[in-house]
Parts: C-alpha cells; sequence; structure tokens
C-alpha cells in the first residue's frame, strides 16, 4: 500500500468517527466513504459527558445540576459487497446525576444503532446515502422515589434517519472534508408502556475538514454535528456540537483515536462537553 492509498484508507476510516455525546446524538456517522466487499472497520472506545442539566423520566430537562456520564461503545462497519456495507453502534452507559446534595445514578445499555450504507454513483467524489435506526436497548420506565432525579438513558422509542453524504480528498495537498445532511424521524415505537414525546422530527446535518500533519503520520479534524427539531414542543431537543478530533494510524491496521465536542446551542438539551479516546482496527482483501 503506497502513501495515497494509506491516506485514502485512512480518510475513510476517520469519517467513521461515531458521535457519542451521551444525551445528543446517539447515532454514528460513516461519511460518505462506503467499503467495500469484505472491508471491515472496528472501533472500541470510551467517552465522557459533562453539564449541568439532565433529563429525568419524564423527559423534562433539569437544569441546576452536576450532570456526568461514561459510555463504553463498539462501533463496526462491515462491506458487503462494493458500494454497500452495514454498520452498527453499541453504547453501555453509566451516569450520575448530582442534585441537592445527593447522587442519583443509573447504568446499562444506551441507544444502540443499526445501518446500511450505499454508494450506487460513480462520481469523482465520494457520495453516500444511508439510513439509520437508533433502537433503545432499555424499557425507559424509572420507578421509585427518586424516578424525577435520576438520569434516563435516553427517549426510549425508536427513531429512524436518512443522510446524504459526499466528500473529498487530494493526492496533492493533505486536506479533506465531508458533509452529510439528513431527516429523521421520531416514531412512536418503544419497549416502555409509557412513551415520552410526541417528538417532533428534524433535520440533521455532521461536517468535518482535516489536515494531515507531520508527513501524514496523524490527522486533526474540526468537527460539528446537529440536529433541529421542525417543531417547538417542551421534549423535542435541538442542538449544535463543535470540536476537534486527532487520528493516529500506529500502522496500517491499527489506529488511536481521541476526540472533544462543545455545544455551544442547545433546546430542550443539557449543553455540555465531551472527551473520548477509542482504538480502531481496519482490514479487508
Amino acid at each position: 500500500m503506497n502513501r495515497n492509498q494509506l491516506r485514502f484508507a485512512a480518510l475513510a476510516l476517520l469519517f467513521a468517527l461515531p458521535a457519542t455525546l451521551a444525551t445528543q446524538v446517539p447515532t454514528a456517522s460513516a461519511g460518505p466513504w462506503t467499503k467495500s466487499s469484505g472491508e471491515f472497520y472496528v472501533k472500541f472506545g470510551e467517552s465522557f459527558y459533562m453539564a449541568d442539566a439532565f433529563r429525568n423520566a419524564d423527559g423534562e430537562l433539569v437544569a441546576g445540576t452536576d450532570y456526568f456520564s461514561a459510555t463504553t461503545y463498539l462501533y463496526g462497519e462491515f462491506g458487503l459487497m462494493n458500494g454497500l456495507h452495514i454498520h452498527g453502534y453499541l453504547p453501555f452507559v453509566v451516569a450520575q446525576n448530582q442534585l441537592g446534595g445527593e447522587v442519583y445514578s443509573d447504568r446499562g445499555f444506551g441507544d444502540a444503532m443499526l445501518g446500511i450504507q450505499a454508494s450506487p454513483l460513480k462520481l469523482a467524489f465520494p457520495t453516500a446515502v444511508r439510513l439509520d435506526a437508533k433502537i433503545p436497548l432499555y424499557s425507559g420506565d424509572i420507578s421509585g422515589p427518586n424516578a424525577l432525579q435520576t438520569p434516563a438513558r435516553g427517549d426510549a422509542q425508536l427513531d429512524l434517519t436518512a443522510w446524504l453524504s459526499a466528500g473529498a480528498g487530494f493526492n496533492t495537498i493533505p486536506l479533506f472534508f465531508f458533509a452529510d445532511v439528513g431527516y429523521q424521524h421520531r416514531t412512536s415505537l418503544t419497549l416502555s408502556d409509557t412513551a415520552r414525546g410526541p417528538f417532533s422530527d428534524g433535520l440533521v446535518f455532521a461536517a468535518q475538514a482535516g489536515y494531515w500533519l507531520f508527513d501524514d503520520r496523524a490527522i486533526i479534524s474540526l468537527n460539528t454535528s446537529g440536529l433541529m427539531a421542525l417543531q417547538e414542543d417542551t421534549v423535542s431537543k435541538s442542538y449544535v456540537t463543535v470540536g476537534p478530533s486527532l487520528f493516529i494510524p500506529l500502522n496500517h491496521f491499527i489506529a488511536m483515536e481521541a476526540d472533544a465536542y462543545w455545544t455551544p446551542y442547545s433546546r430542550n438539551s443539557a449543553a455540555g462537553w465531551s472527551f473520548g479516546l477509542g482504538v480502531s482496527v481496519r482490514g479487508g482483501p
């Protein structure tokens, strides 16, 4: 594998970074680089999120607290054939909320994600279409005297998101970028007897611009993502995140990854900070 091939392979892997803000973006983004038949990418990571607000058992945003969560996750992409791959995200969340001098905590699986991506068009730059399903791996029912003080793991219902993605990388300069836009449909399907909502559908976006450093030995990127609910209510979230990420290939197969995010805008969602670390493995024919 020559330097240009390694560069484009690493770009495709970097675009696979999942956005793992525990209360913000429970999805992953594969970007426009679709895996070919037999190719794979797997990442094991840990992300931490801190905020001064949390969502309780009724789905309400409660401010004036110290919220902290740690999410251990596994993310993977697997090429089924040229121009078609599947991807998934499996998180385990440990969350705690300090309110009035007391600490309330919860742990368990959070919102998983399953998706399929295709690149049917042969253009001069990479493009893709993607469909993601957010699947809650918890009932959403929080009972007991401390129910309203215990942080919820999510909204406990199924979301479907359709994406369009495009990007570009260059042989002559160590610069690349991509952009995703999509539509999120928030269904009423839930594993719980009590549904929080109704929720508004929304427009979603993600973008990344990156630069190779140290003679192609690391990539530093600036990332942003967001969700804009189409209707204003008391439970549907809107937010924008922004932050840097770092990708360091150790060899042709293994890389170290790190990221951090800040939430400059939020509505019905906690505005906080996130940072994460991970190890990824890739391979294929």
